[in-house]
Order: structure tokens, then C-alpha cells, then sequence
């Protein structure tokens, strides 16, 4: 593992591990990825095998607190080269992708480090027996796995992948062996909706508590799809039998476990339902936010309190926008009116509708830069404000490359990247 960067004041500087060196080992194991780092991080005593830059093999004792970090970077973040997808799923967002768009938006990653490190979904179909022992023995948990369904034969062609059919077996191994995983099922009408998704729930349920909770969102699908499986957006009424089944379920687990709802409709789905959203507390510990399960929630929870505690605060602005999508729009139409009525100003929220990928695609996140500029005709705004989702993380370009910078020369006002967190969304509006 090559060292790219050494914090200030860290661990790793005062043993005087610089840029260009290579760990090679902690206590004698081997690292073959920056999992293995962080595993045997875990003594308060470490030996570290490093090749220095002029090719010096070094040893070094380091006491410290357990699982504490040394400071380190590693070049690819510690991981070389990522695992790779090997499912054809009549779904996949990735392959309803327009194409000549930025390379990196065509790469299907299906990797087990990243799903307990960073909370993304993997499918356990392109596992090696290796790969499991080792999640198995240095309890990599939790794991986020996608399931989609109990039937064998149904998972194979969701996934469009033989393997598929291994899913539900290496999903038990994994209970048995003390590893927790979240759960998802991606609902295509038709397929994996009514019965089917009924009885996935309930054999995930016998799994609990090793598998700790499953979120049901409806199949993104857009207008791309010339040549792929025939399907349809999730229709209200489907939408609306789903609440009602998972709501069901809800009652009866909470009976049962006395601790959790296990199971939770995603706000997509509650939205295509025409349909409240569940209360805060309904959506427990938030622990399938990234699924958005409670997000809006979240979001006007936060934002709602900030602007309690934050009242009297003087405005940066006195007019601005907020841009948005289908989904969100009425709930930042509402929370526009407070925010107004709080600080004194004037805010406009504009809808844009999904062009770029077509009307069934909703969410926020998913708008580019395109459909900003074309639909978007400002007024006398002094600031626009867009979700950060719409962005790529850690850069200001949009999925169609359009970046913050074109949009404000477009508009004439500056344009920003309004956080995930409500909170920071209100402070974002206030002068410092």
C-alpha cells in the first residue's frame, strides 16, 4: 500500500513515514487492502514492515489507542483495483445511460469493501470463497446486500446472473457466522411486486436480527431503455398496495421485536403513492437513509429546527431560488414559505422536469445542468441554490458535465451547492 499523504502532528509523522513509501505489513500479516489496514489496527501495540523510497526495508513499534488512525492516505484510497459487476439486472440504472457521457459513470462496481465501508449495495453473486472467509473471519459487518427476491429462478433473471441463485444460502452463512446486513429490494411492477415482494419480506424477517432492516424503492427507469427487458414505472396503485402491505408488516414486527419496523417503503415510493410520509420517528435510526428511507424527513426536521434556533440571524440575500426536482418540489415549496416568513426574504422554488433522462425520473439528484439552463428562467434573484446530490462528490460538475461555475455564468448570480442536511441548508442562506 503506497503512502500518499502523512497528516500533520500524526502517528505516521512522527515514525517519519513519508509520501512514496510502501506498508507492507502489521504484525507480519500481509495488506492486501486498506480493509486488512484498519483489521489489524485494532492492538494498542503494532509492528509496521515499511519500504522506504530508497528501497530500505524499516520496522517500526508504534503504542497507541486501539483502532486508533496513523495518519495515512494511501494512493487509490488503499485499494487498487475495485471489484467489479458481473449481473446483467433488467434495471441497472448504468445501462439506461445515454451514451458519450464522463467514462466513470459507466463503471459497476460490485464490491464488498465498499459496502461496509461507504454503505453501498452489493449483490454476493461474484463472491470468491476466499473473499467470504475472509468477511467471515475478520467479521466485516455491516454489509448493505441487495435481494430483490426470494425465488430463486425470479433473483436469476432480476439479476440476469445464475449466481444469483446463491444469494439467500451465503445470506444465511453470513447470519450464522454473527455478520449483520442491511437489505434492499429494488420493486419492478410485475416482477417482484405483490406476492412475491411479500413473501421476501417475510424471509428476510426470519433472518432478523442478523439481517437488520430491508428498504423497497421503486425501479428508476429511464428513457433509455430501447432493446432492454420490458418494464414500467411503478404506478400509484401498485405504489399504494405496497404502503399497505409494508405498513402491515411494520405493526407486526414492531409487535414481535419490540424494537423495529425491519421494513420501510423508500419516500419515492410513498411520493408515487400520493401518500403522507411517515412521521420522524417512524423511520427509527434512519439506517436506510442512502436508500432514501426518511430522507425528506430528515432533511425538514433539521432544516425546521435550524430556523427556531437560528431566528434573528440577518439574511445574505434578500431574493434567491431553489432548484429542484418532481419529487421534493411541494415539500420545498413548504418550506420556502417558513423559511420567508423567519429571515424576511423572498425565495422563488423552481420545478425542473427530467428531459435528460425522461419524466420518470424524478428525484433531485439525477438533474443535470442541461434541463437547469433550459428550464430555469430566473427572475431578480441575487442567488440560486441547488442540492449537492446533483453534483459528482468532491467536484462542481453536473452528471452531463455542466459545473456550478457555467451555471452562474448563465444565470448572472452566483449559484451554490446546497448540503444534504437541512440545518446546514438554513445556515447556507444566513451571512456568517
Amino acid at each position: 500500500m503506497i503512502v500518499k499523504q502523512v497528516d500533520p502532528g500524526s502517528i505516521a509523522e512522527e515514525c517519519e513515514i513519508s509520501p512514496g513509501d510502501v506498508l507492507l505489513s502489521i504484525n507480519g500479516h500481509r495488506l492486501r487492502d486498506y480493509i486488512d489496514y484498519i483489521y489489524e489496527l485494532a492492538g494498542d501495540e503494532i509492528l509496521l514492515t515499511v519500504r522506504k523510497k530508497d528501497d530500505v526495508l524499516e520496522e517500526i513499534e508504534i503504542e497507541k489507542e486501539p483502532y486508533e488512525e496513523l495518519g495515512i492516505t494511501f494512493e487509490n484510497d488503499g485499494f487498487g483495483r475495485k471489484i467489479s459487476c458481473r449481473n446483467k439486472c433488467v434495471f441497472c440504472f448504468v445501462d439506461q445511460m445515454p451514451k458519450r457521457m464522463r467514462r466513470t459513470l459507466y463503471v459497476k462496481d460490485d464490491d464488498w469493501r465498499m459496502s461496509f465501508l461507504m454503505g453501498s449495495y452489493v449483490t454476493l453473486t461474484n463472491l470468491t470463497e476466499d473473499e467470504i472467509g475472509r468477511i467471515i473471519e475478520q467479521r466485516i459487518s455491516p454489509l448493505y446486500v441487495s435481494v430483490h427476491a426470494y425465488d430463486n429462478e425470479l433473483r436469476k433473471l432480476l439479476f440476469g446472473n445464475e449466481d444469483a441463485g446463491k444469494t439467500f444460502g451465503l445470506i444465511r452463512r453470513f447470519v450464522d457466522h454473527g455478520i449483520r446486513m442491511h437489505t434492499q429490494i429494488v420493486m419492478c411492477e410485475g416482477l417482484n411486486s405483490g406476492a412475491i415482494l411479500q413473501e421476501t419480506i417475510e424471509q428476510l424477517y426470519r433472518l432478523f436480527p442478523g439481517v437488520q432492516s430491508v428498504a423497497v424503492v421503486p425501479a428508476g427507469l429511464t428513457k433509455h431503455r430501447k432493446g432492454r427487458y420490458p418494464l414500467s414505472p411503478v404506478s400509484k396503485d401498485c405504489a399504494r398496495e405496497t404502503i399497505r402491505l409494508i405498513e402491515a408488516f411494520q405493526k407486526q414486527f414492531l409487535e414481535e421485536t419490540g424494537e423495529t419496523r425491519f421494513v420501510f417503503a423508500s419516500d419515492e415510493m410513498y411520493i408515487r403513492a400520493n401518500l403522507e410520509l411517515p412521521s420522524y420517528e417512524e423511520y427509527e435510526d434512519f439506517v436506510q437513509i442512502e436508500n432514501g428511507v426518511g430522507l425528506v424527513k430528515m432533511f425538514l426536521h433539521d432544516a425546521y429546527e435550524a430556523l427556531g434556533l437560528l431566528r434573528g440571524e440577518k439574511p445574505r440575500y434578500q431574493k434567491i431560488g431553489f432548484i429542484t426536482g418532481k419529487d421534493f418540489y411541494p415539500f420545498l415549496k413548504e418550506l420556502a414559505k417558513q423559511i420567508e416568513d423567519v429571515f424576511d426574504i423572498k425565495i422563488t422554488v423552481y420545478q425542473v422536469r427530467n428531459d435528460f433522462f425522461g419524466e420518470t425520473i424524478t428525484v433531485a439528484g439525477l438533474l443535470t445542468g442541461s434541463d437547469v439552463m433550459a428550464q430555469v428562467k430566473r427572475g431578480d434573484e441575487q442567488a440560486l441554490f441547488l442540492s449537492r446530490c446533483c453534483f459528482k462528490e468532491n467536484e462542481n460538475a453536473m452528471l452531463d458535465e455542466v459545473t456550478l461555475e457555467e451555471l452562474a455564468d448563465a444565470f448572472g448570480v452566483p449559484c451554490y451547492k446546497a448540503s444534504g442536511d437541512g440545518y446546514e441548508v438554513i445556515q447556507m442562506l444566513l451571512k456568517e
